[in-house]
Formats: structure tokens, sequence, C-alpha cells
């Protein structure tokens, strides 16, 4: 076995990297055509974490109608309707295209946004607003919620959008093996009988935060035609229906997703394109490929030496995405039958023997900020300090393994789950000699199809994984991750991908749950951050930056006009993802 000591693991690892032909040449540049979305920091490549968002705050009613200003990237341009576009995305979708059994990572949401509109989407200002709902309001006491239709929009096979529509589609979700953990706190979904386009919610307990819940998975809106006829014939489950800017054409997993324009979509004048594919492409580097070949025209990624490398080009445009950004961080099942993960001294020497400073450095070719926990600079309970150990200090970890196995004799080993992307493997062999050194006696790698590799998540069959998660607005959003009520068993489905059993963590999750102030927010939110430090529930890594890159006429990624006239921005409700009924072709 190599042995890493701190003081040379940099080194090393370089060292490793420069025999693989991972170590990108990037030096700043002045004049690079990369632009950033909104200021934050990056991560290395991670594996993806479902994202179905929940978080807080009332909505107000948008005007039924509104035509969205054009977005342009230059102000000197106009968007040119017409044209095609493959982009290249990081994993297929291993499930269904029904909102409420998509097991639906940043790829998945990246398609399937084209085709189901969400009732509601987050502004710059971190607001949920109205999207699809023309409004969203509450009660007194956030016990009840009302979501009005938007008047005049109708799914692509016709079927009209309404609060029937509504009201079948949440009801779906709350049933649905992961929606239902979003929609847990909801007793009632009835159409009001006084407003057929109205359908109300009723609570079991206060949900200020709920309509961040209508902007993700959970909220979807397929047509209750084709959802009824999928129900009896599963090849109907992969040609989704909806009320978005793009049509279903045609899908073939693992190979290609086609869509087509809605020349009737509700919100001109998107979209622009005629057509849109997306194709899998795995591995990072060969995605970055792809592009340079002119395979593809558009790819996004979290690969820190594709990043770095485009920002220093001139020859490919990039967009970087990092507001209310994800973590890159290392998941740890906590609660396992038999695992020594079940003891926080084996998690924390985890932590202890860990350099992440040196994959940052190295494997991400300088492009990160290392995380302090769960929280990115930009979101409410980010800590500069929360006491979580952010330097390697293997001593520390020998002692506490030491510890560990005083009391449990026997082989001590744990198994370390990536995806099939080069990169997250060579993390993944630095991560097992550190992990050896500090006394586990064997680290396994298990290498795990991108497609595959949330199912594995969700049914909790593992000990140590790779992970991508946690972006968003409010502490709320986190609920179904961390709670208590989203951990079951291995083998079922579960959001609670390291089924953490924390009474502590439920009582201030629970706590900001009904909470509107923002000072009590903020604090609990910090406490949580200080909790998962000091139980080490997980390995943190750095905060991600998704880079979309792309050919030089690709235009239109960026910032757009909501129906209440407020501005969308990518990236906001589901990190790395952007709309694609923005996008053009032309302008060069």
């Amino acid at each position: 076995m190599v042995h890493i000591r701190q003081r040379s693991s940099r080194r090393l690892i370089a060292a490793a990297l420069v025999s693989l032909g991972l170590v990108a040449v990037a030096c700043g540049s002045d004049d690079n055509k990369s632009s950033t979305v909104t200021s934050g920091t990056t991560a290395g490549t991670t594996a993806a974490a479902p994202e179905t968002t929940a978080a807080s705050s009332a909505t107000t009613a948008a005007p039924s109608g509104t035509e969205a200003a054009a977005p342009t990237t230059e102000a000197a341009l106009q968007p040119v309707p017409g044209g095609s576009l493959v982009m290249g995305i990081e994993a297929d979708t291993s499930s269904p295209w029904r909102p409420s059994e998509m097991l639906c990572a940043i790829s998945c949401h990246q398609v399937i946004r084209n085709i189901f509109d969400t009732l509601t989407m987050p502004n710059d200002k971190g607001e949920a607003v109205p999207y699809l709902a023309e409004s969203v309001t509450p009660n007194a006491d956030f016990t009840e919620w009302r979501i009005k239709a938007r008047a005049g929009v109708t799914f692509h096979d016709g079927t009209p959008f309404d609060g029937a529509a509504i009201a079948e589609n949440l009801t779906r979700a709350k049933t649905g093996a992961l929606t239902g953990n979003v929609l847990r706190p909801v007793d009632t979904i009835t159409v009001d009988p006084a407003d057929p386009m109205t359908v109300v919610l009723k609570m079991n307990t206060p949900w200020a935060a709920f309509p961040y819940s209508l902007m993700g998975q959970a909220a979807y809106m397929a047509s209750p035609t084709w959802l009824a006829a999928s129900d009896n014939d599963e090849a109907l489950k992969s040609q989704p229906v909806g009320t978005g800017p793009f049509i279903y054409e045609s899908y073939v997993p693992n190979e290609s997703f086609k869509m087509k324009k809605n020349p009737n979509y509700w919100n001109k004048p998107y979209p622009y394109l005629d057509e849109l594919e997306f194709r899998p492409i795995p591995d990072a580097l060969n995605r970055r490929d792809a592009l340079k070949s002119g395979t593809i025209d558009l790819l996004h990624t979290t690969n820190g030496e594709t990043i770095a490398e485009m920002r220093d080009t001139k020859e490919f445009p990039m967009v970087e995405i990092n507001n209310k950004a994800e973590v890159g961080y290392t998941l740890l099942h906590v609660t396992q039958d038999g695992s020594p993960l079940q003891d926080v001294r084996v998690r924390c020497a985890l932590a202890y023997a860990s350099d992440e400073q040196s994959i940052i450095d190295t494997i991400s070719a300088g492009v990160g900020q290392l995380a302090t926990g769960p929280f990115s600079p930009d979101q409410v309970g980010f800590l500069d300090d929360t006491g979580y150990p952010l330097k390697q200090d293997m001593t520390k970890a020998q002692d506490l393994i030491a510890q560990y196995k005083a009391e449990h004799p026997g082989p001590l080993t744990l198994s370390l789950a990536t995806t099939q992307d080069e990169t997250n493997l060579t993390i993944a062999q630095f991560q097992k000699q550190w992990f050896e050194e500090a006394g586990i006696d064997t680290v396994t790698i298990d290498q795990i199809d991108q497609g595959n590799y949330i199912l594995t998540a969700v049914l909790g069959n593992f000990q140590v994984f790779q992970w991508r998660n946690h972006g968003g607005f409010d502490l709320d959003q986190q609920y179904i991750w961390w709670h208590s009520s989203s951990s079951v068993p291995v083998g079922q489905l579960a959001l609670n991908f390291g089924r953490i059993k924390d009474p502590d963590l439920d009582k201030l999750l629970d706590e900001n749950r009904a909470s509107t102030d923002p000072a009590e927010k903020k604090t609990l939110a910090e406490d949580v951050n200080k909790l998962f430090a000091k139980q080490c529930y997980n390995i943190w890594g750095a905060y991600t930056i998704w880079g979309i890159v792309h050919k030089p006429d690709v235009q239109g990624i960026g910032n757009f006009t909501l129906p209440d006239g407020s501005t969308g921005v990518p990236g906001a409700g589901i990190s790395g993802t952007f709309s694609m009924m923005t996008v053009w072709r032309g302008g060069q």
C-alpha cells in the first residue's frame, strides 16, 4: 500500500495525475469567454443526487398570459428562431419518465423540464413565484394552500390544464415512493367546487415553506390523459406529455432523447429552437472531447479540469452556474446494521484522514473552494468555521480508529462507491489510500454506472458513496434528505440516503419548517451545520460549480423574465440546470 502523509499528499496526487493525463494546463485569462451567472465557488467532479425541491415563503399572484422579454447574451443580439441543438449530459435516467416515478438527477431535470413545466419557479431573490400556476396563496397559519391554474394552457395532447390536472399530478406525487417524501405534510388535495381552476391543499402541520416544493419533481405537471393511458401501457411511460416548451419525439435509453418545438407554448416568445437532442456521455473528459470534435453543440460539467481549460480557451464560451450551489462530498451510510460507520469515531476518522484541498488543487485543477459543511457561501446556514476538520490530520485519524478497534476487534473493512467517470475513480483511489493509512484494514472500490448510481443510493445499498447535493434557498429544502421520517430500511426507496436518525437534527428541521422569522431560520440552519460537523455524518469536499460549455453560435443561456416580471436565473431551484427555452443559434 502507498502511504500518503499530509505534507506530501498533494505532491503524490499531482505525480499520479500527470501519469494519467488528468492535470489541466489552466492559467487565468482576462479575455476568456467564460461568464459567471452568480458569484460563488466550485468543486471537482462528483456523482449526482436526485433533486426534489422543497422550501419556503408564500407567493403572490402572477398575471396570466404575460409575455416574457427575450433574453440575450449580448445586448446587441436578437434571438433568431429555428435550428437544432445537441447537448451532452452526464447520465441517462434509469426509470420511467413519469414525475412520481423518476429517479431524477441533474441530467434528468435538464432534459425533462423541457417537457414538464413546474407550478412555481425561483427568481433571483430566492422567492418561489408562480410559473405554470397563476397564483399560490396560503391561509393565515400556513395550514392551507390554494393553487390556481394558469388559464388558457393545454397539454401537448390537447388535455386542458386546470384544477383537476393539478390535483391528479399532486395526488400521484404524494403517493410516489420518493416524491411522497416531499409532500408528506399534505393531508388532502381537492378541487375547489366553486372554482374548477383551483386546488385546495390542507396540511397536517404549518408549512410556510410549501411553495418551494412546487418548483421541483413533485410538481412537474404531466397530462392526466397520458398518465391514465400509461398506467396500462408500459411503453407509454417513456413518452412523456406535458405543457412545456418542447414536445417528446423519441427516446433510446442511454443513447438519445429527442424533442421538438411546442408551437403553442403558453409562455411566448419561447422556445426559439425547433429541435433538441440530449445524449448521455458519462465520462466528463469524453463529453468535453465530443464538443471539441463537433459531435455535440453544448455540454454541462462539474469536472474541474474541463472548467479550468475552458476558462482559458478562446474556442468555446462557458457560462458558470454557482448560485445556491450544491456541495460535492462523500456520503456515509450511518445507521446500517453492523457497519463501523455507526460509530462517530470512525466517521470522524475518515474526515481527519481526508485531504480535500489536495483534490481541489490537483484533480480539480485548482477549481474549487473547500467546503465547511453542507451550505455554500450564499445559502442560509453557511459558516466559515463549523468545527469540521478542514486539514488532514492522519495522527488524529489513526488514534480514533485505534480507539474503535480496541473495543471492536477483528478486520475493519469499508466499501467505497463511485461512478464510471475516470476522474471520480482517481479521487476514490486516493480516498482508499487515506482511509487505509488511517487504520481501515481494507477499502474496496465499487464502480457503478451513472444510471444505476442513484438507485443504489435510494435503496441504501452502500457504505461510503461519492455524492453531490444540498443546493437551495432554505433549510426546509434539506428536510427530505436528513429527517428521520425519510429514513427507511435498506432495500426500500428513501431520500434520506445516509439513513440519518438524529432526534436533535429532526427537532431543528421541524422548527424551521413552521418558522417565518429570518433570524430564527438562520440560527436553526447554523445549528444544523454545526451538528453535521460534530457528528461527521458526511465528508465535505468542495462547493459545486457547473460549467455550461458551448459552441460560439449557441446563445441565450442566462437570465429570463418570469410571468410576474421578476428575473429567473440559471441554477436557481435545481442546481446546475438552465432553461433551454431561451436558447437559440446564431449571432456570431
